[in-house]
């Protein structure tokens, strides 16, 4: 650990002390430890010393995207769920198609229009979309340029961006918005998925994850209590939906299977139904394992 090295990372760029361990190899609290050794003052703990709360954007990039990371967290996800959300009707189809919540879009623009000091758009009302402002328009462009296109993917990662909507989705949009009426999922599961929606849960995610682990083989329903853990007030209903749905086939046990698994002495019991993921469902599946984290309290 050069101690010119360290205070150049630390002091110069901003980097978190957590960050530094991590290129180094070794803990967070050994890289604290020296800087207390070599007299380099340590910043308060917590979000705000994180790498990306300090680090600085280059002058040649916009002031208004400038304005909008630094010193924040999400700010460069803030700024890639904007254009989608003006492409389409209202905040509601956004968040449809953005996989989230209404109010939790809301609060993202509010933040955004705070870091950047002026509204951006004029609110949707019923059955009109909403209005662009001139700073809306300004930051608009600047976000349509490959090099913040570049710098957005590379601080964002793959797994948080979302395509912007095509003429289908639009279309979709636009009826719902004048309709009332919902002609389908706005949110994109890949090209050739076909397999109808469901509500994602956090045990939907966990069982998604073990059918994606085994999705080669059929299985039943304590098999999957077993390896998860799930509810099984939970479970059925879990699997009942999804197969609606066209994620799931299912089939009875064999009769020849079902007698032969009885105790001696005893009845065979309730016989089992097997089910298996459809291709359309593994698809599906490997989507949302792939696009989402599990919850905080939810199982592997």
């Amino acid at each position: 650990m050069d101690e010119s090295w360290l205070r150049e990372q630390y002091l110069t760029h901003k980097r978190s002390t957590a960050d530094i361990a991590a290129q180094l190899g070794t803990e967070d609290e050994t890289v604290r430890r020296r800087f207390l050794q070599l007299g380099i003052p340590l910043r308060p703990p917590g979000v705000h010393s994180r790498t990306i709360m300090n680090a600085k954007v280059d002058k040649s990039v916009p002031r208004n995207i400038r304005a909008a990371v630094e010193g924040t967290l999400h700010g460069w996800l803030r700024l890639h769920r904007f254009p989608i959300a003006m492409a389409l009707p209202n905040v509601e189809t956004a968040a449809d198609y953005l996989g989230t919540h209404r109010g939790a879009l809301v609060h993202q623009f509010q933040r955004l229009e705070r870091d950047l000091g002026h509204a951006l758009f004029h609110r949707a009302a019923f059955r009109k979309p909403p209005g662009p402002t001139r700073h809306d328009s300004a930051l608009l462009r600047s976000l349509a340029t490959d090099d913040i296109q570049a710098m957005m993917h590379s601080a964002l990662g793959p797994d948080q961006i979302t395509r912007m909507p095509d003429a289908a989705t639009l279309a979709r949009a636009a009826i719902r918005l004048t309709t009332r009426q919902s002609p389908g999922p706005l949110r994109p599961f890949g090209d050739d998925i076909t397999a109808k929606r469901i509500r994602i849960t956090g045990p939907t995610l966990v069982l998604l994850r073990d059918l994606v682990d085994h999705q080669n083989e059929e299985f039943y329903g304590a098999q999957i209590h077993a390896r998860t853990g799930i509810d099984n007030g939970t479970l059925y209903p879990q699997l009942k939906r999804m197969e609606r749905a066209g994620w799931l086939t299912s089939r009875p046990e064999a009769e020849e299977s079902w007698l032969a698994r009885a105790p001696v002495g005893c009845g065979p019991g309730r016989r089992r139904t097997y089910y298996a993921l459809t291709p359309a469902g593994l698809r599906a599946a490997a989507h949302e394992v792939q696009h989402r984290k599990p919850r905080r309290g939810t199982t592997r």
